[in-house]
C-alpha cells in the first residue's frame, strides 16, 4: 500500500478524508486538492482486496468504476505479485474533471509500471462491457460505479455471464442506495454474501460454498446476510464532509 501512495503522491496532490474511517474504524481515503469528488476507497478496503488476492489467487479482474486509480493500481500490483496476469478498468469519466482524473489514473499505472498488466479503457456500463471484458471469464470482479438504483443491479447483472462459480464479486458503500439493492439481487441469484466492516463498507460474494468459507476464514469479523443499514446514517456523515469542504473552500 504504501508504494502505490507514494507514487500517487509523486503524480497528483491529494488530501485525506476521513482518516479515522467513515462508518466503521478504518480508512483514510483520498481525494484530489481542490475537489469534492471523487473520493477514493479507504486504504483498509484497500488491503481486503489485497488479502482476497494473496489467498484466492486470481488470475484476471475486472473493474467498474476507476476514479484516479488508486484502488485499481493496488489491486494490480497484489495481482503482479501473487500470480495475476490482468487487470481490466472501465470508467465514462462523468465524475469531476474526467479526462484530467483518468490521466492521473495512468499516469499512476505508468509509475507503477503496471504496463501489460492493468488496461485502463473509456466506457459506460452495462453496455460496454461486453466491448471491453476481454476474457470468458474474471476471478474478481469489482462494482464501484455509479451509485444509484437500479444502476448498481444493472451492473451486477452485466458482469454475470464472466462470472464463475468460484468468483469473487465485491461491492462498496453498502450505505448508499443501490448497493443493497444489487447485493439483494445477488443472493437471488445464488451468491452468498459476506458484509465486512470496513471504513464504507464492502460485502464480498461468491456462488461457491467453498470459496465462501474461505472468505469467512479470511475476515473471520464479516457478518453473513447482515441487514441494510439506515441510509441516513451514512448520508448525514457524508453531508458533514461535504458542508465542510464547502464552507473551507468559501472561507479558506
Amino acid at each position: 500500500m504504501a508504494g502505490v501512495l507514494r507514487a500517487l503522491k509523486d503524480v497528483a496532490e491529494t488530501s485525506v478524508v476521513w482518516p479515522d474511517g467513515l462508518l466503521n474504524p478504518g480508512g483514510p481515503h483520498h481525494r484530489l486538492d481542490g475537489h469534492l469528488y471523487p473520493i477514493s476507497i479507504g486504504e483498509d478496503e484497500c488491503l481486503v482486496f489485497g488479502r482476497v488476492i494473496e489467498r484466492m489467487r486470481p488470475e484476471h479482474c475486472y473493474i467498474i468504476g476507476n476514479a484516479f486509480g488508486l484502488s485499481s493500481a493496488y489491486i494490480a500490483c497484489m495481482m503482479r505479485d501473487h500470480g495475476g496476469h490482468s487487470v481490466t478498468t472501465i470508467d465514462d469519466q462523468s465524475e469531476g474533471d474526467g479526462a484530467r482524473i483518468a490521466g492521473i489514473a495512468q499516469s499512476l499505472a505508468d509509475h507503477l509500471g503496471l504496463d501489460g498488466i492493468l488496461d485502463n479503457l473509456v466506457g459506460r456500463s452495462p453496455q460496454d462491457i461486453e466491448a471491453t471484458a476481454k476474457l470468458s471469464s474474471y476471478g474478481l470482479i469489482f462494482i464501484d460505479g455509479l451509485h444509484r438504483h437500479p444502476q448498481v443491479t444493472r451492473d451486477f447483472i452485466g458482469m454475470l455471464p464472466y462470472c464463475t462459480d468460484e468468483t469473487v464479486v465485491a461491492f462498496h458503500d453498502s450505505w448508499i442506495i443501490g448497493v443493497p439493492e444489487a447485493v439483494r439481487e445477488a443472493k437471488k441469484r445464488g451468491f452468498h454474501c459476506l458484509w465486512i466492516p470496513t471504513s464504507c463498507e464492502t460485502i464480498l460474494t461468491t456462488r461457491d460454498p467453498s470459496v465462501f468459507a474461505e472468505l469467512q476464514r479470511l475476515f473471520p469479523e464479516g457478518v453473513e446476510n447482515r441487514k441494510r443499514r439506515s441510509y441516513l446514517y451514512g448520508y448525514w456523515l457524508h453531508l458533514r464532509e461535504v458542508l465542510s469542504f464547502r464552507f473551507g473552500r468559501l472561507f479558506p
